[in-house]
């Protein structure tokens, strides 16, 4: 004959509800409050002051960039032995096109520079910049365009656009606002003389 067991007292029902919820908790904690998963982050070099060409480089800083984006430009182990080609203007982030070896006359290719640009996700339609979209750089939103540029590369925050040395000298160290170019272009500046705009196609 079963026999029926003890049913539990006040306090032993009390402490194991207490042990369930703590249980319960914990698992979701483990379940949920695990971080996100995020993309590698790479230390690159950016200009402190302006450098002169076929001169040592300057003084630097290092800016994080997603390791996507980061591949085209040059961290500091990279720039060890080499002298910037080109006038590179503070505040640009370095890539390869703007370096060349003590002694050679040019850099690898001198007519590209590749400028990273934070971006205001309110200017940029679902899902975003990606790569190859064209896009608007202007010295404030909705303003005439300084360049219209293909995207390079997009990353967290940030897109990489491609320009000629001259345009990057000119850009400096000036906060720019970026946004996708509409298949009939965008109104350009007017004053030739300061700014070169760049059509596709052209």
């Amino acid at each position: 004959m079963a026999t029926n067991a003890a049913p539990l007292s006040g306090q032993s029902q009390r402490l194991a509800a207490a042990a369930l919820i703590v249980v319960v908790v914990a698992v979701s904690v483990w379940l949920f409050g695990r971080p996100e998963p995020t993309e590698p982050a790479v230390q690159v070099v950016a200009a402190a002051d302006d450098w002169a060409p076929r001169r040592e480089p300057g003084r630097f800083v290092t800016v994080e960039m997603p390791e996507r984006a980061a591949a085209l430009f040059v961290t500091p182990a990279e720039l060890a032995g080499r002298v910037p080609a080109v006038a590179v203007p503070a505040g640009t982030v370095l890539s390869q096109a703007l370096l060349a070896d003590p002694g050679t006359a040019t850099a690898a290719d001198p007519s590209a520079a590749l400028i990273a640009v934070s971006v205001d996700p309110s200017l940029w339609p679902d899902p975003g910049p990606s790569s190859g979209v064209p896009a608007v750089l202007a010295a404030e939103p909705g303003g005439c365009a300084v360049a219209v540029m293909p995207i390079v590369a997009a990353g967290d925050g940030s897109v990489v656009v491609e320009a000629g040395p001259e345009l990057a000298a000119r850009l400096g160290p000036a906060v720019w606002w970026i946004w996708e170019s509409p298949a009939a272009g965008w109104p350009g500046c007017p004053d030739g003389a300061a700014y070169t705009v760049v059509h596709l196609g052209e």
